[in-house]
């Protein structure tokens, strides 16, 4: 067979069992390696293959961002930009410059605070959305993902009032007199958000387009594209657009765990589309995010309940879908580890997103069950701080595991969560996890977890992750080796160029 391109003279790591020994020559036909070596691999070149002097270039494999939240990332970037806010009147400045943008009877979002950086050290009141939304709905979140604030005019169309309830999972922030402030935290978001306008198809496309973007642009070739909510149009906004070749990354589409009694009567299985857009797990929120994580101590919030959780798991297992669980908390891991063994889920690779505090007995129990630690790298240096805040000190210790989990035998991938971390480039999760003086990680592990490690978390190991002879050519090509080169700056790391399928999608060769 002869190339269609060849990539020559570069520093070529495949990844896979030549681990980080880098190799000159690459070439590729069919969307897919067909040799990887020396300058034997231009006895592949014909009258129509096109050769690129790399010059010493350094090609990886494109990274594969096990979890990422693609549409809800793409949709906020239509509302307000709440991003770094320093105090409350920061971020009432910033609505009311949105604001003005908004058609009649349009509601308003804002996305990207963190209470922690705001002056106040305290959530927006209501009344304070308010004094700069007046009568139009306005429903603002904090950039973890796990608490909202709405004005009094989104809190009206909900039908939220003193006696609402707190829902299973969740819980209404209130005054001292008991009518709501406006806080909403984790599955009490649910209340407004249902009542909200869901966006339309086209606005979910723009939003993917955007994501893909940014994604591209950090070398990502493939991306775990989880969700919130069970919009079953997220799935349809990557058909349309890898139907018209506007898809410039592989996705494997989480399913909300209420599209489960739907996937099953049509036959969805795990793996079920194509090399391009896949159908992936079944995702469930077990615990909260922050302090609100159930742990063995006691603490936390449970949205889905161990009993709930085994039912459901069951139910995914039977009709063989794999389920992707929220849980950070080690209460919140073992209920997952429960429910996959009382399944008999051994075969599904049944995940855990995040698996934040995992001690050795789960490390164990993870293995030995096969299922996959989903997790951000970037989370374990903001969880070293937090854990003095957050967690007890015996949770400490076992916080963000990498090392005990890759040496318990657990697949370990690799993920951003964006928006949570707002860019998705995986070198600094990478470097955390290299350094991390607790459970650091060595570099071609690190590298191996944010490529090989999502493609197995997806089935998909055998196609791609790798630059081996038969694998998919998704590739990312820097200026220079940053891997041999001093002084490198990580978290400055871009790509020069990226491939899917050896065509160019991001750069220039």
């Amino acid at each position: 067979m002869q190339a269609e391109l060849i990539l020559a003279r570069g520093r070529i790591r495949t990844l896979g069992r030549a681990g980080l020994k880098a190799q000159s020559h690459l070439a590729i036909a069919g969307g897919k390696v067909i040799a990887c070596g020396g300058v034997e691999v231009m006895k592949l070149r014909g009258p129509r293959t096109r050769v690129t002097d790399l010059k010493g270039s350094a090609v990886l494999p494109g990274f594969n961002d096990a979890h990422a939240h693609v549409v809800y990332y793409g949709l906020t970037r239509f509302a307000a930009d709440l991003t770094a806010a320093r105090g409350i009147d920061d971020i009432l400045d910033r609505l009311a410059a949105h604001g003005r943008k908004l058609k009649p009877g349009e509601w308003q979002q804002g996305m990207g605070y963190r209470t922690d950086e705001l002056t106040e050290r305290r959530q927006p009141h209501r009344t304070e959305l308010d004094r700069v939304t007046g009568g139009r709905p306005a429903f603002i979140d904090e950039r973890g993902g796990h608490s909202r604030v709405a004005n009094s005019a989104a809190l009206a169309v909900a039908g939220i009032t003193s006696e609402t309830p707190n829902p299973h999972g969740g819980r209404i922030g209130r005054d001292l007199n008991g009518s709501p402030n406006g806080l909403l935290l984790e599955s009490a978001m649910r209340l407004v958000a249902d009542v909200q306008p869901a966006p339309s198809l086209q606005r979910r496309i723009d939003g993917v387009l955007q994501a893909q973007e940014l994604l591209v642009s950090r070398g990502i070739t493939s991306v775990g594209a989880a969700v919130n909510r069970g919009f079953a149009d997220d799935l349809r906004a990557y058909e349309r657009l890898a139907c018209d070749g506007r898809l410039k990354v592989r996705v494997n589409e989480f399913l909300s765990w209420e599209l489960l009694e739907a996937a099953t009567q049509l036959g969805l299985r795990r793996g079920f589309g194509g090399e391009l857009l896949r159908a992936g797990p079944i995702k469930v929120f077990v615990d909260g995010g922050a302090e609100r994580v159930a742990t063995r101590n006691g603490g936390g919030v449970w949205r889905t309940t161990p009993e709930e959780l085994l039912e459901l798991v069951g139910r995914a297992t039977a009709a063989g879908l794999q389920v992707a669980a929220h849980a950070i908390g080690d209460a919140a891991i073992e209920a997952m580890c429960d429910a996959v063994e009382a399944a008999g889920g051994e075969g599904m690779r049944h995940r855990v997103e995040h698996c934040t505090i995992c001690p050795p007995d789960l490390q164990e129990r993870l293995a030995k069950l096969g299922m996959v630690a989903v997790m951000q790298p970037v989370a374990a240096r903001f969880g070293r701080v937090a854990s003095t805040i957050f967690f007890p000190v015996r949770d400490r210790t076992h916080l963000a595991p990498h090392r005990g989990l890759l040496r318990a035998g657990v697949a370990v991938a690799f993920s951003s969560d964006l928006p949570v971390s707002p860019d998705p480039n995986p070198w600094p999760g990478i470097r955390v996890a290299v350094d991390d003086q607790v459970s650091g990680i060595s570099l071609l592990a690190a590298l191996r977890a944010y490529t090989s490690g999502g493609a197995y978390a997806s089935f998909e190991e055998n196609v791609k992750g790798t630059l081996e002879p038969g694998m998919l050519a998704d590739l990312q090509v820097y200026r220079g080796d940053p891997l041999e080169a001093e002084g490198v700056m990580w978290e400055e790391l871009r790509p020069r160029a990226v491939l899917l399928g050896g065509v160019k999608v991001f750069g220039t060769v």
